[in-house]
């Protein structure tokens, strides 16, 4: 029997930070995140964005391979520079561990930054109980069409909380506003959205700004 592999490491980070330090905290932060996709094989992914004009409000979302990959990355030079800058620009910060239920990302690397025009949600909802199951089943086939169907999806990934598992987190980055636009119009994302939303108890959407995003390409992982 083939041996499964085990669920990357999924994690959502929200950050706020010193207005002063924004500037050392964004090019600490690229230089981590760049140097890691390229040298680290078990980091699949790196997203730093901001919610607010001003880039107090940081949300980094980070996909390891398994522990040992995440472990190699702690380890790294790059990463102790980072931690050097944190350590002085964040002021709070909180760590949601996700399981993840779906990761998809297209074939190809992606490399970008706030000058390329890249357009991210971040979708956080709670769901009715007893719902799990079949909100991951329309996640798992709406998903899949769309990024196999839709121009302009580069990555898609769906997670519930560890600890408080009805709380869910979707993470999506698009090459641009228009793709989002033209998704939305599509007739298989109104009956996503009109069906999830009978499972929804809540939910909150972000729009966020890039700082960088990095990737390997071609995950696919159905939890």
């Amino acid at each position: 029997m083939a041996q499964e592999h085990p669920a990357p490491l999924f994690r959502l980070f929200k950050l706020n930070i010193k207005a002063d330090q924004r500037d050392a905290f964004v090019a600490a932060g690229q230089h981590n995140l760049q140097t890691s996709i390229e040298n680290e094989a078990g980091t699949l992914a790196m997203y730093a964005t901001h919610v607010d004009s001003a880039g107090i409000a940081n949300r980094v979302v980070e996909i390891y391979r398994d522990q040992a990959s995440y472990d190699t990355h702690a380890k790294s030079p790059q990463f102790s520079a980072f931690k050097g800058v944190a350590q002085q620009a964040v002021t709070d910060q909180t760590v949601i561990n996700l399981t993840p239920v779906l990761l998809l990302e297209l074939n190809q690397s992606l490399r970008g930054t706030q000058e390329d025009g890249h357009f991210i949600q971040l979708h956080e909802f709670t769901l009715q109980a007893d719902k799990e199951e079949a909100y991951q089943d329309l996640m798992q086939t709406s998903l899949r069409t769309w990024l196999a169907g839709t121009q302009g999806i580069l990555a898609t990934y769906i997670g519930r909380s560890v600890t408080a598992p009805q709380n869910w987190v979707r993470f999506d980055v698009y090459t641009d506003l228009l793709a989002y636009q033209t998704l939305c119009q599509s007739a298989g994302y109104r009956r996503y959205q009109a069906a999830g939303q009978a499972m929804v108890e809540e939910s909150t959407t972000t729009i966020l700004t890039p700082d960088t995003l990095v990737n390997q390409g071609g995950l696919v992982f159905e939890g």
